[in-house]
């Protein structure tokens, strides 16, 4: 026979475990987008860097104050084929599922800056394939980031 005592403790134990539950559920719905990593060119890092400035200088205080809530934000650093992304044609899926020489599918390359420092984090780019909607949250090489395409 289980002792009354035991009821409230196994109550509080599966509230705890249902609300953290919920609680990262919130951080589960984004997508990682990122299909590979590399360093940084120095042209690509310039590049993201000028249009992160632009972006944040442009910004209205209530939009400024909005894109501060996230900690970072995704910001899209050069465009190249997929055929010069070295063995990346053959490991991304294809529109029916299956792997397809996809190699004249555009990728994107995609840095990560401080949102509120407008600094990058790191040297560090991610190539996507595809892209949330600009304004929305998507996971790039581990980071939940506001994803602002080229800035503009």
């Amino acid at each position: 026979m289980i002792p009354r005592s035991f009821f409230p403790l196994l109550f509080t134990c599966l509230t705890v475990v249902f609300v953290n539950g919920c609680a990262s559920s919130a951080k589960t719905n984004y997508r990682d987008y990122t299909v590979a990593v590399g360093a940084a060119y120095p042209n690509e890092a310039s590049i993201a860097q000028d249009r992160v400035n632009k972006y944040l200088a442009r910004l209205k205080p209530e939009k400024k104050a909005q894109i501060a809530q996230n900690d970072y934000l995704a910001v899209e650093s050069t465009e190249v084929p997929m055929s010069e992304v070295p063995g990346l044609a053959g490991r991304v899926p294809g529109q029916t599922g299956g792997l397809t020489d996809r190699a004249s599918q555009m990728t994107k390359f995609i840095m990560i800056f401080d949102a509120k420092t407008g600094k990058p984090v790191g040297n560090e780019g991610y190539i996507s394939v595809e892209t949330p909607p600009k304004g929305s949250l998507g996971i790039f090489g581990g980071y939940t980031a506001v994803y602002i395409g080229n800035g503009k």
